[in-house]
């Protein structure tokens, strides 16, 4: 059998390499990934947070075991979103407010670099494993809780910002969103759902 040659075995190290890093620097969205597909095989379905959302400016998703708070925000643009989004799940500026006739339109971390500030770096790292038919509640700045059942999931570009849309007028819409895959923000993991 011949030896790799000196190019190849230098290759295998970078990709290595590389592969590592990116485990590494995404940890807590696998950490979240293992832990619930390991619930799931144990016991054959998740475990769902109980109880109602007792406090205001709260978001839930109980069959993901996703819960946390809502944070407003009155400017659009990078800084000021990557501020909020150490805190909670973002509301985008300009968007229907949770019961409200349009749509309420939120994003949040599926990973973030480590040595960010924030406890919030990976809250949507299981926003794609929600299925159709799946909750989400939302509590407004009152403790008035609205809940909206998810009627479709998609992938989208960062430039189609129609997933922003208020709708017709007639319809209390929620859409969710986080970055997608892991890692990067070549593309939107988008859940949309409507008042119950």
């Amino acid at each position: 059998m011949k030896p790799l040659h000196h190019g190849v075995r230098t290759t295998i190290w970078v990709v290595v390499i590389a592969l590592v890093a990116f485990v590494f620097a995404n940890w807590g969205f696998f950490v979240k990934n293992v832990s619930f597909w390991w619930q799931r095989d144990v016991s054959g379905s998740w475990t769902a947070l109980a109880g109602e959302l007792e406090e205001p400016n709260r978001i839930r998703v109980a069959s993901l075991d996703i819960e946390a708070p809502l944070i407003y925000i009155d400017e659009v643009g990078e800084g000021p979103f990557q501020e909020a989004l150490a805190q909670g799940v973002v509301h985008y500026p300009g968007t229907a407010l949770p019961g409200q006739t349009g749509n309420a339109f939120y994003f949040g971390h599926s990973s973030d670099f480590a040595y960010k500030p924030g406890e919030y770096k990976t809250v949507f790292a299981l926003l794609p494993q929600v299925a159709v038919g799946d909750v989400v509640e939302v509590s407004d700045a009152r403790g008035r809780v609205y809940s909206y059942e998810i009627y479709n999931t998609m992938v989208v570009s960062p430039t189609q910002i129609e997933v922003l849309g208020q709708g017709d007028g007639n319809e209390r819409l929620l859409t969710l969103q986080t970055s997608y895959p892991v890692g990067t923000a070549f593309k939107r993991f988008i859940v949309q759902a409507k008042l119950i």
